[in-house]
């Protein structure tokens, strides 16, 4: 924050990518507050906001366990954040939303998840094998086995296929015997 304070003291206006990479910064430093006061600062200098900038504040507060303030509707959180892209002149994409999902999948929040889901695919941004795979191993580690199973036919059918998360996944709940094998043969 301080090299922040020395550029703008110097005359030295930051950019849109200057932003982004200080809000960056501070989310994987865990250091949530600066990284929102960095973005409060953004909007009230009117540099302009781009889908990097959004998608690093919702990852950043996802990530930072920051998701239960957003969906009690707190402004600078990543719920209604999301939901007011649009107002913002911003189209959600496949991270903004995969970051949402997976946001949700961490905090089992699953129907929220499937919401978006359906949400995203309804608004014509095209779920990627990410998106699948977030969901499905939600599905399994919630023993789900039916919605697992109805997710990697889904994925499969539009040609994708499960990461080395999921292969892990089912390959261990395969072994002590939660799946049978027929999953792993899904996801081949």
């Amino acid at each position: 924050m301080e090299l922040f304070r020395e550029m703008s003291q110097r005359g030295i206006v930051g950019n849109t990518v200057t932003y982004n990479t200080l809000i960056q910064g501070y989310f994987q430093a865990g250091d949530c507050d600066n990284a929102q006061e960095i973005f409060k600062h953004m909007v009230s200098s009117g540099v302009p906001r781009d889908i990097v900038t959004y998608s690093n504040l919702l990852h950043g507060l996802c990530n930072n366990g920051k998701l239960e303030k957003a969906l009690a509707g707190k402004v600078e959180d990543a719920w209604d954040l999301f939901c007011n892209l649009n107002l913002k002149g911003v189209k959600p994409d496949v991270v903004t939303y995969n970051t949402m999902i997976s946001g949700f999948c961490r905090k089992g929040l699953k129907q929220d998840a499937y919401a978006l889901f359906s949400k995203m695919k309804g608004e014509g941004s095209l779920p990627n094998s990410g998106t699948y795979n977030k969901l499905i191993r939600a599905c399994l580690r919630d023993g789900e086995k039916a919605a697992s199973a109805e997710l990697i036919k889904e994925m499969r059918s539009c040609g994708f296929v499960g990461d080395a998360s999921t292969f892990g996944l089912v390959t261990n709940m395969s072994y002590d015997g939660r799946l049978d094998k027929s999953f792993l043969d899904m996801l081949s």
